[in-house]
Parts: structure tokens; sequence; C-alpha cells
């Protein structure tokens, strides 16, 4: 019941801060302007692949970029990037892929489960219909079964564009909610299942990350599936291959993910190089910044706003948190070649002068 509540003031709050920004936004101040990007756009033609079968868990998207980006190593980027639970449809996220595939980097997004890899035509879904896609053969996958299936289809996707075994290439893993646990247990499961070195991070980036499913808060419907999966991917053992630098990119407010889910599973990190920043809900202005389950997801219109806010922790927007935090972290590790646990984040000001609450250290290796 307390995490219903917690659930509901959250929504609630944001509908007021919605209604608030309708009637009266004209006169509140207004968030930082997105960031000129047009400078590191250097590649802004693209195309996008698709391969394998939504069903069967086998289906991904590779945005190709016309100039791939090298940079000071001479080797092509590329983004493995793994969505969260139940939000396989790539038009959640396509806000940041497009802008990372416009760098010059060649992105891979892999519909790990099966079903939802497209928004439905009617533009709108209910919870039991958007399960149905995912639950609807009666089978609950593993954990396992689900990160094996991008791991085969993310090392396909690679051997089809020229990344097969042996060609140097720089790998970055991202990965939101469950993806984020995912994303941290990549190295892990590469070197198990023997799949090429090429496919080994250079560096791992998380959202708001899963600790395991059994830690996430999640009600209804939506909670009863995410914790119905078996809990097989362990942090406790796959962090041991995290040898790389990791950053954890958590919002203060997410109530699916507390923050403190981390306290212990964070120890379990193998590097010394790793860090858990916070970003913060600041409404100070329209529209309001939420920091919440959701901040790195850009459209959730499959659901209405107020069923997003109360089922997933937040509704998909682009806005100060992706440009600033979320885009910012990874731009800076892969075209700078930023530490990820080294991070610091400029979140810019309000239209009236005001700062954004800036980010901070929750957790650290050092």
């Amino acid at each position: 019941m307390s995490v219903l509540l917690t659930a509901l003031r959250s929504t609630i709050a944001y509908l007021v801060q919605r209604a608030l920004c309708r009637w009266f936004g004209g006169m509140r101040p207004k968030q930082p302007a997105k960031p000129d990007f047009s400078g590191i756009y250097t590649s802004p033609a693209y195309q996008v692949e698709t391969h394998g079968t939504c069903q069967a868990g086998s289906y991904i998207e590779v945005y190709r970029p016309e100039a791939p980006f090298l940079g000071d190593t001479g080797r092509q980027k590329a983004v493995i990037f793994l969505h969260g639970f139940a939000l396989g449809a790539s038009q959640i996220y396509r806000a940041h892929l497009v802008h990372l595939v416009k760098q010059g980097y060649t992105v891979f997004f892999p519909n790990y489960q099966t079903g939802f890899c497209h928004f439905p035509d009617s533009g709108v879904m209910t919870i039991a219909e958007l399960l149905d896609e995912i639950f609807g053969d009666g089978l609950i996958p593993s954990q396992e079964k689900w990160l094996r299936n991008a791991l085969a289809s993310v090392a396909d996707a690679y051997a089809k564009v020229g990344f097969g075994p042996g060609v140097p290439v720089d790998t970055y893993v991202y990965g939101h909610s469950l993806g984020g646990l995912f994303a941290l247990s990549w190295p892990y499961y590469v070197k198990q299942d023997g799949y090429p070195e090429n496919l080994i991070p250079i560096q791992v980036l998380t959202a708001d990350p899963i600790p395991s499913t059994s830690a996430a808060s999640a009600h209804g419907k939506y909670g009863r599936a995410l914790k119905s999966l078996a809990n097989d991917v362990d942090i406790r053992v796959t962090g041991a291959a995290l040898t790389m630098p990791v950053a954890i990119l958590h919002g203060d407010a997410d109530w699916i993910v507390p923050k403190t889910q981390w306290d212990t599973p964070f120890g379990y990190i193998a590097t010394a190089h790793k860090r858990m920043f916070l970003s913060y809900t600041d409404t100070h202005g329209c529209a309001g910044l939420f920091a919440n389950h959701e901040q790195a997801t850009d459209d959730t219109s499959f659901f209405p706003p107020a069923l997003a806010a109360l089922m997933l922790d937040g509704v998909g927007t682009e806005d100060t948190l992706d440009w600033r935090y979320l885009w910012s972290a990874l731009d800076r590790v892969i075209r700078d070649g930023a530490r990820a646990d080294q991070l610091a984040f400029d979140m810019g000001a309000w239209s009236d002068g005001r700062p954004v609450h800036p980010v901070s250290t929750y957790l650290s290796g050092s």
C-alpha cells in the first residue's frame, strides 16, 4: 500500500504542476533552452536497419551514420543501448538514439523481449495490452534469457555492419532500468558465453538501473509482471567483470528504484572507478523537471500521461535532464574521453537566472 500511496502522491504532484503550467505557464520561468548540438552532429545523415523478429526476441534496430566519428583512437564508435522493462519500442528513446547516431556513432537497440517493438496504431494502450504484448504466449522468461537475446542479436548485428570478431571498435554500453542491470552485467556474459572481445565495453553508463527485479517497487499488474521474472542476473556475480569505469545516473525522486536500493549492490561493482550520481526534481518553472524513473525516456505517449506517471513513475519528455545530464554523460565519455566516474554537470539556469538544481554524488568508489 505504501508504494501505491507514493505513486499517487507523485502522480498528483505531476498533474498539479502540469495544470499550473497550462494555466499560468506564461508568467513562470522557462527551463534552459536546448543546447546547440550542430557542432557535434558531424553525421546528420544516417540510416536505420532492422534485423530479427519481434515475437522471437531477436528484433534489433541499428542506427548507422553516413560519416562515422573516429576520434583520437581512429576507431569507429558503437553504442549498445538497452531498454527498460516492457519499454522495447524504440520510439520511447528515439530522440536520444538519433542524437547519438548524428554524432557518428553506430547505435544498436535490441528489443530483447517478445512484442512491443513499435507503438500501437491506435496511439495508446492499457497496461493489460502492454503486458499481453510481452507475455501473451503465457511464458515468463528469465532475466538471463532476455539478456542473452540481446547479446545474440547485437553480436549478429555487429557482424552485419562490419564489426565482426577481431575488428577494432570502441564499444560503450548504456542501459535504462532493467536494461541498466543488463548493461552492468554485459561484460560478464560476453566473457562467459564466448562472444568476441570487441563487445566488451570501454565504459558502462546506466540510467536509473534496477539492481534486481525484487528490489523494484512498482505496483499493480506492471509490478507483478516485473517481480515474476527470475532474478537470475545477479550483480553480486556479474559485478566482478566490471573492471572498466562505471556511472549510475539516477534520479533522487525515483520511487520504482529508490536510491537506497543501490547502497549494497554498488559494492559488488569491481572497479574503483565508479560513481552514482543523482539528479533532482525542480519545478521552479515550466515545464517542470522530474528526476523520476522515466527521466531517460523521451516519449511515453503510448500511455496517457496520468497512467504513465502512476504506473511507470514518470512521463517521457525530452528536456534539460536529458540534454545536460543523461545525454551529456554519454557524449562526454565517448567524444571527449572523459572517465565515467569523473563527470561534472552544468544544469544551466531558468530564464529568471535561478540555477537548475545541481546534480550530486550519492555513492563513489573512491
